[in-house]
């Protein structure tokens, strides 16, 4: 007893400094937004917070147009692209498996634009969508097509941001996918093959069911980090046309950074982390359930 006690204490000694170090880096900004969302604080009338106005600021971004605009935008992008980052994931990884130099070669490629920064990538995916310059365009006019205004057209401009969320993050569901595919048994798909199952068979009644909890983590690795994204809406479009392509982050960032309001931007931070929990349950029971 005496000896357990004199290592818990030990123990406790080595982890307090990084226990403060976690509790000051996130539980007091966490903390603090709370606080400030039922502040009315507006940097640019005031340099200190004017006092609690109880619900005013969750009522303001609840009842703003732009707030249900960024919401749908949200929505949309990160629904589309993360399907689309499932399937060509998943269908890539099936594509590229093996220990051949040329796939080896294929998969290094293919992961090339997940190590791209996001900025950066935005910008590339600008000059590449200019209408009159850029290389999307042009390569359509070769063909006799006329390109379309990628970035002056709001529906184009949610299209172009979805191509380059689908570009970037497709990689890491391959890598994932790949990772997966290569841990089921081989024993499995030889019983199957036996008993007389096709390579389709195989797939939907062996490699589904197997990967299903592997898959639906990543799903929600890449639906949380497609809604946190604001580094290509920022650097692509900016948030328009118009408020175009304003999601969620980019609309918390300009109450925030830009008008600095800052209780209204605390109050949608606290708005958007609370659908956030409620989906990642949603995600976390599912994924229990296939487990069973």
């Amino acid at each position: 007893m005496r000896k357990y006690h004199y290592e818990w204490k030990s123990y406790s000694l080595l982890i307090t400094p990084a226990v403060i170090f976690v509790i000051i880096l996130q539980f007091y900004p966490l903390a603090y937004s709370f606080y400030l969302s039922f502040q009315e604080w507006s940097l640019t009338s005031s340099q200190t917070p004017q006092g609690f106005n109880y619900f005013k600021n969750y009522g303001d971004i609840l009842n703003d147009e732009v707030f249900h605009r960024a919401v749908s935008n949200s929505v949309i992008i990160t629904s589309v692209s993360v399907f689309f980052q499932m399937i060509f994931g998943v269908g890539l990884a099936y594509l590229t498996i093996g220990s051949s130099w040329q796939l080896r070669l294929v998969r290094t490629i293919l992961i090339i634009p997940m190590v791209i920064a996001p900025v950066a990538a935005g910008t590339l995916w600008r000059m590449l969508l200019n209408s009159r310059s850029g290389l999307f365009n042009y390569i359509l006019n070769e063909f006799g097509v006329i390109g379309p205004q990628w970035l002056s057209s709001q529906n184009w401009a949610i299209i172009s941001v979805i191509l380059l969320d689908i570009w970037q993050a497709t990689p890491f569901v391959l890598l994932v996918a790949l990772a997966g595919i290569s841990s089921i048994p081989q024993e499995f798909k030889e019983s199957a093959s036996i008993d007389g199952a096709n390579k389709f068979q195989s797939f939907i009644k062996i490699d589904i069911p197997i990967l299903t909890p592997l898959l639906l983590i990543v799903f929600l690795f890449r639906f949380m980090d497609s809604l946190l994204n604001m580094d290509s809406v920022y650097s692509l479009t900016f948030g328009g046309p118009g408020y175009g392509t304003y999601t969620l982050t980019f609309y918390i960032y300009t109450l925030g950074l830009r008008n600095f309001n800052f209780g209204d931007a605390s109050a949608a931070s606290w708005i958007f982390m609370f659908f956030s929990i409620i989906f990642i349950a949603i995600i976390f029971v599912l994924h229990k359930r296939t487990e069973v």
